[in-house]
Formats: structure tokens, C-alpha cells, sequence
């Protein structure tokens, strides 16, 4: 995979990356907000968005899905668990944010542990990494994991917010830590980081 784009959103800084294929089309991940700029970035790469892969349902990951959606005909998807945040502003925890513009979006597909998503060159596995919320997933191409909200650099994802469970980001994480090797860490928020400089140095993970 070559180095994905990264545009951070705002209002509220949450980090989206798109995936070219190699063949003129993109994967999108996590776009939160700002879908304009998201589409003008599309439309400068010569890229058109196939597929649009949601790591969970909270409103500063998914409020400008609907947009892509609608303009490039991209299918959505995000793990059943979470499909419920797509249209509740309560369990999406977008009345923290009322500063925040939440729009609503219909799934196409389910994410579930194992799938591998194939998109030209892209091959994209999905594992299950609950805790922040329910259904969160993080996504593995070759050496690189997009995170999410499960892990940042120096941090871990809250899990006060709907259906959030401290114990079970704790047996997330642990299983991240246990993947063979080193990977780089695209998170939800915040700075790039790598699972060995995790390992090694985050308090979360000690």
C-alpha cells in the first residue's frame, strides 16, 4: 500500500485517509465532517471513492458519509453493532458536540472479524476490536493498522460514551499488542504512531 492521504477534519480534528486502489478509485476511512474538502482532495488525486469503511459510529467518524455516498454512490460500512449510531444523536454522542453538524447515513454492509475487503491492490482485513464502543474495528493492510478511536499515540480511546467498556478495550488492546511484529499506526486522532513505540512507551499498554 502506498502511504495513504490523511486530511484532518474539522471541527473537531478527526483524521480520515483515503486509500487509492492503484486503478483510479479509493477506499475512504472515517470521514467525519467536512465532506467538501474530503471531495476536493478526491477530485485533485483523479480518485473516485468506491467504498467507505467506518471503524465505529460516532458522530466525528461518520457525519460525512452521507455526502460521499450520495455524490459517488460509495457504499458504507461499519460493524452491525454500531449500524444503530448512524441514525441516534444520542448514541452516537453527538449532543456532547451541539457545536457539531451530525447527518445520518444507512449502511450497506457489515463488517464483521476476518473479512478481508478487496479493493483493486487494496486487501483490507477487519478485526474486531471492541471497548470504545461496541462495534469498533480497526483495519490491517500489510504493515500499516488504521485504529480508530481504540488506540492513539501515548493514549486509548475513552469508553464513557454508549455501549463503551473499559474491560474490553483492555482485552482489545492486548490483542493488538500480541500481533507478530512491528506495524505504523494510523489513529482516529492525533499524530501517526507505531505498535512497537506503543508497546515500549504507551500507559495504556504497560
Amino acid at each position: 500500500m502506498n502511504n495513504p492521504v490523511k486530511l484532518v477534519l474539522p471541527p473537531i480534528d478527526e483524521n480520515c485517509y483515503i486509500l487509492p486502489d492503484g486503478e483510479g478509485k479509493a477506499v475512504v476511512i472515517d470521514p467525519g465532517s467536512a465532506p467538501e474538502i474530503i471531495a476536493e482532495e478526491l477530485e485533485i488525486r483523479g480518485l473516485v471513492p468506491e467504498k467507505i469503511l467506518l471503524t465505529h459510529g460516532h458522530f466525528d467518524h461518520i457525519s460525512g458519509a452521507k455526502y460521499l455516498k450520495e455524490k459517488y454512490g460509495a457504499k458504507v460500512y461499519i460493524h452491525k453493532n454500531d449500524e444503530c449510531m448512524l441514525s441516534d444523536m444520542v448514541k452516537s454522542g453527538a449532543l456532547i458536540a451541539p457545536f457539531f453538524e451530525y447527518i445520518s447515513v444507512e449502511c450497506d454492509e457489515y463488517l464483521k472479524e476476518g473479512d478481508v475487503i478487496t479493493q483493486g491492490v487494496l486487501k483490507i482485513k477487519v478485526i474486531e476490536t471492541p471497548g470504545h464502543s461496541r462495534g469498533s474495528v480497526c483495519f490491517i493492510i500489510d504493515n500499516s493498522i488504521f485504529t480508530g478511536d481504540t488506540l492513539f499515540s501515548g493514549s486509548v480511546g475513552r469508553t464513557d460514551l454508549y455501549m463503551g467498556d473499559y474491560r474490553e478495550l483492555n482485552r482489545s488492546l492486548a490483542r493488538l499488542v500480541k500481533l507478530e511484529g512491528d506495524y505504523l499506526l494510523y489513529c482516529g486522532h492525533g499524530g501517526n504512531t507505531t505498535l512497537n513505540g506503543e508497546r515500549m512507551s504507551n500507559p495504556f499498554l504497560i
